[in-house]
């Protein structure tokens, strides 16, 4: 079923729901007339019932009373009441027709009220004729005949309140049924016009998208005419392509300007001969041209380069594209064919072919030559590396030929001074002044012997390692630069590989002495711990920070001292297989050295 089907089925049941909804809504109204109508059959027989109750009292009381009085004026009144008792009873028995049982009370009753008034006529009589009447008797007989009648009354009045109650329920009933099916019918309604007006929109959206499309496909369609107005046109006036039709046995069938231009053939020329014409007498001979019409037939296009020849015979390296041209049927027609002239691009490939060749020779040469750089450059780091241990070990043997050898012989000369001093004592003349000025001097000469030896290889970094060496270190550094440092290092933190200490070592002496020099900064904070399977020493100050000019690696060792500067402390970290970092701001320096202990470990067991 289509969209448009079921929205209108969906719109048809739903108009009949509501029609339903209408007649149920009628019927909840009757039934809840019928029932008003049934309570107030029911009050109209209890009052006609009432009313023929008080008539016959109160014909019976005017009976009595002319029986007894003789008043005319109430045997008057009491032939209306007895009148009237006879209407009320035929008004009773028409309300209670519809119910056979209140029908044979009704008639029960009326014939005991008969008999009463029957009673009371011959009580009357008598009493015209003069005759008497035993009004005790009367009494009994009235007594009993009210009896009656107020017991078959009763039994009406009964009937019709169970007749009412029945009439109640069943009325409420229907009346419920009826206002349950209005409600479901009608919210059944109200989802279906929902669904209709879903469906609606959607075939309204669909439809006016299918108005769209068509509008667009008629804006294309115009637009096509244009295009393909604008097409022949230029088709007409390219003078750079060969672009004509073929019929499906590849005869020519239009040229245009480029072709003529390229290929030399006039339009009257060319027309009704067959494009094999342009192809060298090899091609033709081994069939290329109809093989080309049957490839493009086959798969819609074809292309090709190769030498096609003009009308004076010369020959030019062409591209060309023919594609199949089919009708509506998809049964082809004939085909296009744009052909453009390559030779120069041929020339100019051949050329590029040739200088390519030579650029590969080059290549080679210049790889070979990046290759002996780079060995060049593999063998200036072993140098480097070797340099910087030959540093090391020279600055260990010059502290302990200064400790052992030139440190001996101060500390001697001062021990001989001082006992020279001490025989001098007794001699009062100004020989004492001058010994002690020596003695002094000495001394300062024994202190900064041994501070230069402890600097250029501190014996402490290779008995107790960092943790002992570094506080060493920065006392002495605080001492001779009013520079106040804190040494912060791993609980945890232990014994390093040799080179991994010196270098460290080093790293902190330089660092120290660039904060001391450049930074200005009154404190440094130097923390040494380890993290994520790295040892980092970290150097921080407070001073005013690098330029940025001066971070570059061509200005490296501009930042240095008279040691290794910072393109030697990157050296070292990149000898170990680590890095070292530098942040530098206007509010200070902070320089991180960091080496994997791992990769040292695998190196160290490697080369065990």
């Amino acid at each position: 079923m289509s969209r448009r089907a079921k929205a209108r089925a969906l719109f048809l049941l739903a108009i009949a729901l509501l029609g339903f909804c209408g007649f149920a809504t009628y019927l909840s109204f009757f039934y809840f007339r019928s029932g008003e109508r049934w309570v107030t059959h029911t009050q109209e027989v209890r009052a006609v019932l009432g009313d023929l109750e008080a008539t016959v009292s109160a014909a019976a009381r005017l009976r009595m009373s002319y029986l007894i009085a003789g008043d005319d004026s109430d045997l008057t009144e009491y032939r209306a009441a007895a009148s009237r008792v006879d209407e009320q009873m035929q008004e009773l028995r028409a309300l209670t027709s519809d119910n056979h049982d209140q029908i044979e009370r009704c008639d029960r009753f009326r014939s005991i009220t008969n008999l009463r008034m029957q009673a009371w006529e011959d009580s009357i009589a008598r009493r015209q004729q003069g005759r008497s009447v035993e009004l005790a008797s009367l009494l009994r007989q009235n007594v009993d005949s009210a009896s009656q009648g107020a017991a078959v009354a009763q039994d009406i009045r009964a009937e019709e309140t169970r007749l009412l109650g029945q009439r109640r329920q069943a009325a409420q009933q229907r009346f419920l049924l009826a206002s349950t099916l209005v409600l479901a019918s009608f919210f059944l309604a109200l989802i279906l016009l929902y669904l209709y007006h879903r469906l609606l929109s959607v075939e309204l959206n669909a439809r006016e998208q299918a108005e769209q499309t068509a509008r667009a496909a008629y804006l294309r369609e115009a637009e096509l005419r244009r295009s393909e107005e604008r097409f022949r046109l230029f088709v007409e006036a390219a003078e750079d392509y060969a672009i004509f039709l073929l019929d499906r046995q590849g005869v020519v069938s239009s040229w245009n300007r480029g072709a003529e231009r390229l290929k030399g053939y006039a339009a009257s020329e060319i027309l009704g001969k067959h494009f094999s014409c342009f192809y060298p007498e090899e091609d033709v001979c081994r069939g290329k041209p109809q093989q080309q019409l049957e490839v493009a037939a086959a798969e819609g296009r074809v292309e090709d380069e190769g030498w096609h020849v003009r009308k004076d015979g010369s020959r030019f390296w062409a591209n060309g594209v023919i594609t199949a041209i089919g009708d509506d049927q998809g049964k082809v027609i004939g085909f296009t064919k744009v052909t453009r002239d390559f030779t120069e691009r041929r020339r100019a490939e051949e050329a590029i072919q040739r200088t390519n060749t030579e650029l590969s020779a080059e290549v080679a040469e210049r790889k070979s030559a990046e290759k002996r750089l780079a060995l060049s450059e593999q063998s200036l780091r072993g140098l480097s590396l070797h340099l910087l241990r030959a540093q090391d070990e020279e600055r260990r043997r010059i502290g302990r030929d200064l400790h052992d050898s030139l440190g001996q012989y101060l500390t001697a000369l001062k021990m001989k001074l001082d006992l020279l001093q001490s025989a001098l004592a007794r001699s009062p003349n100004g020989v004492d002044q001058e010994l002690t000025q020596c003695v002094r001097l000495a001394e300062d000469a024994v202190k900064e012997v041994r501070t230069m030896s402890y600097l250029l290889y501190p014996p402490m970094l290779e008995e107790m390692g960092l943790r002992s060496a570094i506080p060493w270190y920065l006392e002495g550094f605080s001492q001779r630069s009013n520079i106040q440092t804190t040494f912060e290092i791993s609980p945890d933190f232990g014994r390093l590989p040799t080179d991994v200490e010196l270098s460290l070592f080093r790293i902190l002496q330089e660092g120290l002495t660039n904060v001391h020099r450049h930074s200005g900064s009154l404190t440094a904070t130097i923390r040494l711990f380890l993290g994520e399977g790295k040892v980092c020493l970290e150097i921080k100050d407070t001073g005013k920070g690098i330029p940025a000019a001066f971070l570059e690696p061509s200005n490296e060792d501009e930042m240095g001292s008279s040691g290794i500067g910072l393109r030697g402390m990157r050296e070292r970290m990149r000898q170990l297989g680590g890095k070292l970092e530098v942040f530098s701001t206007e509010h200070g320096t902070t320089l991180v050295a960091s080496i994997p202990v791992a990769e040292w470990f695998t190196t160290m067991s490697k080369s065990a």
